[in-house]
């Protein structure tokens, strides 16, 4: 089924026709049919092997997503060099607030620049997670008063 005619559609009482010819076939007479279209191949980067079918809505939420990533700052270092070990190879964005806040963070500008191997290391240590939500906050409401932290991020770590 997954290489069928375009012209081929099946009916409420599971019978087959032909859209072009308005007849009740079957699927071998479909298969030795002169006039059979196939579907045009819709999926992203020729993946038709791997299955990977395009989503319009994914695809439009993902632009956002992509904006927001393109334009991340930090407000608590430069971003030459990773905040931890201070290695400047495969830098890395880590973003303090993660889940349904990591577009917060990355609008906000909490997030660290931190290299591959500190990244893997640290991610889910949940004492340096701590740690920087406090940071985290504190920053936020030292950068943004007018704005409230509890209320942006639904929480309150200090």
């Amino acid at each position: 089924m997954n290489n069928k005619c375009i012209y081929l559609k099946q009916k409420l009482n599971h019978k087959l026709v032909c859209k072009r010819t308005g007849r009740e076939i079957s699927f071998s007479q479909c298969r030795e049919c002169d006039n059979k279209e196939y579907k045009k191949c819709t999926k992203i980067k020729n993946n038709c092997a791997k299955g990977t079918i395009k989503n319009t809505q994914m695809h439009n939420q993902s632009a956002k997503l992509r904006k927001l990533e393109k334009n991340r700052f930090s407000l608590f270092s430069n971003n030459d060099c990773c905040m931890i070990c201070g290695s400047t190879y495969q830098l890395t964005w880590h973003e303090i607030f993660g889940g349904r806040n990591r577009p917060n963070s990355m609008r906000y500008g909490l997030c660290l620049r931190i290299c591959i191997k500190c990244h893997k290391t640290l991610q889910n240590d949940t004492n340096f997670n701590e740690i920087w939500h406090k940071k985290g906050q504190a920053m936020f409401n030292k950068t943004y008063p007018d704005l409230d932290f509890r209320e942006i991020f639904r929480n309150n770590y200090l």
